[in-house]
């Protein structure tokens, strides 16, 4: 896929708003953009999409890719009555960052607001707190009549600010990167594998609420009825305040978890393949949890092997959410490899 159409196609998908609990705000404008791609598309799951690449063999194995559709963000908890709303944590936002950027109230129609708390200059211990949930407000300039004509209410949902970056010309900064750079990660790997002879159909499920409670995976994979799972999420990139330990190296390519979560023929396939293939990669230790949906995995469907890689991202949750666009790149090329190496002509699955 040429760089500007893997450009845009994030940059077209972090403009659409699909915030957890509230993904089919944006559901059917992010199918009309992504099925042309494929030969079918359809909902599926809770809150999630199904699109699918035939091979074209009656009776084909199924190999998916899950990459959450989801997106974390603010929602509304109280109206005041001079117009400002108090809102708290969608999906897990960072709440150091609550301040840094300004907001979309998602009403009626879309408003813009602004954050607020207590403010620095007043002094005090409080001014100096990480805001927590119920003691962070945003204000629009409308009054509480005025927001309630315009459909916002308790439980109106809030997102940030969806503008991008460009850090040199290897970096791209900016909110909601998870997951939907994980998506044209998938959009990545099926440009590679044009033109090749695979034995399987090849399923991207956009799974709802994985940044709530997991339903859109748990019951998009019953959809799918797949063979073999890759889950394709952002990992936690390394930066001077992380533990290396815990984190993986920003460009120095995907990361591949190591997890009792996860199958183990599949994980050491995909990091030889790397190896063979010259494909930047990184094994990452997850003991017990991979953080993503392959954690559900091995209770559905009687337990579908299950693979997770990762794309390093720095500032996980922020506003300021940064990846490198060859890490973006490595990561499409890796999920083209295992399948081609799996269902590729004389590949290990035929």
């Amino acid at each position: 896929m040429p760089n500007t159409d893997y450009l845009r196609y994030l940059e077209e998908l972090r403009q659409i708003p699909t915030l957890s609990g509230f993904e089919n705000a944006g559901q059917k404008e992010v199918q009309q953009l992504l099925a042309p791609l494929f030969d079918e598309s359809r909902p599926a799951g809770v809150s999630g999409l199904l699109f699918t690449k035939k091979c074209g063999r009656e009776n084909a194995p199924v190999l998916l890719i899950d990459a959450h559709l989801d997106e974390i963000g603010l929602i509304v908890t109280d109206l005041k009555d001079d117009g400002t709303l108090t809102v708290s944590s969608l999906g897990g936002m960072d709440a150091r960052t609550y301040t840094a950027s300004s907001y979309t109230i998602h009403g009626k129609e879309n408003m813009p607001a602004l954050s607020l708390k207590k403010p620095y200059c007043l002094g005090g211990p409080e001014a100096r707190k990480l805001p927590k949930n119920g003691e962070f407000w945003i204000f629009t300039g409308f009054t509480k009549e005025e927001l309630t004509q315009k459909g916002v209410a308790v439980g109106t949902p809030v997102s940030m600010e969806r503008s991008t970056e460009s850090l040199s010309e290897e970096q791209l900064c900016g909110a909601y990167m998870d997951d939907k750079s994980c998506a044209v990660a998938a959009l990545i790997a099926l440009e590679e594998l044009k033109g090749k002879d695979l034995s399987c159909d090849i399923c991207l499920l956009l799974s709802g609420q994985e940044e709530s409670y997991g339903a859109g995976f748990r019951t998009g994979v019953f959809d799918a009825c797949p063979d073999e799972i890759l889950v394709v999420d952002v990992d936690l990139g390394n930066t001077p305040e992380t533990d290396a330990a815990k984190t993986v190296k920003p460009g120095e390519g995907p990361s591949v978890a190591v997890s009792v979560q996860t199958d183990r023929k599949m994980t050491k396939e995909l990091l030889r393949i790397a190896r063979e293939r010259e494909i930047p990669v990184q094994p990452a230790m997850n003991v017990k949890s991979t953080g993503t949906n392959a954690s559900s995995a091995p209770f559905l469907l009687g337990g579908v092997p299950t693979a997770v890689i990762g794309l390093p991202l720095k500032y996980m949750h922020t506003c300021v959410e940064t990846l490198y666009k060859k890490d973006l790149l490595n990561t499409g090329r890796l999920i083209a490899a295992y399948i081609e190496e799996r269902f590729g002509k004389g590949g290990t699955a035929e």
